[in-house]
């Protein structure tokens, strides 16, 4: 079975494609245990009619879709620095043929001007930048410049910094 790289990178439970155990039991309420294959519940709820509202349908969206179909540029990383999501949009902006080359990069790979910067920190600078601009480096070397949001995922569980980028390259050079 092939994934999808960014699927991939989400680390999808490894108990999801494998037999049902012991370990995987529920009890059904009448005192025996029941056993729940992961698979079989991902088959019911394709089973299910499709919703009938646009909100329900927005609801039953998977987020990783929405995501690769925004035109803005969408990055995610790990709080160690090394990205596990950009969407197409980052991609072209930063020169990459797709958004898959990008992940497992650290974070100073991309940023201009901070080759020697641990990776931690880059994600620190990120979460703090607010509006700063912020140059990532083109894959044919030249500096994109950028603004980035506020971090999107924002519970202190979080292991993730999810942020969208504005590119206010073209912007820059009319001032």
């Amino acid at each position: 079975m092939t994934t999808s790289p960014h699927f991939a990178e989400h680390r999808i439970d490894p108990t999801a494609w494998r037999p049902a155990t012991l370990d995987d039991a529920e009890t059904n309420g009448d005192g025996y245990d029941e056993f729940v294959d992961v698979r079989e519940r991902i088959i019911e709820r394709r089973r299910q009619p499709p919703p009938s509202t646009l909100d329900g349908y927005l609801h039953e969206l998977p987020a990783l879709i929405l995501l690769d179909r925004l035109p803005t540029p969408m990055l995610a990383t790990g709080l160690d620095g090394v990205l596990i999501y950009t969407n197409p949009a980052f991609a072209t902006m930063v020169g990459y043929p797709d958004a898959t080359t990008l992940t497992e990069q650290p974070l100073p790979a991309l940023l201009a001007g901070h080759s020697a910067t641990p990776p931690r920190d880059c994600v620190t600078a990120l979460r703090a930048a607010g509006t700063v601009v912020i140059d990532w480096l083109h894959a044919e070397g030249f500096p994109v410049r950028t603004v980035v949001s506020d971090a999107l995922l924002v519970r202190a569980t979080d292991r993730i910094l999810l942020i969208s980028i504005t590119d206010i390259t073209e912007l820059m050079w009319s001032t």
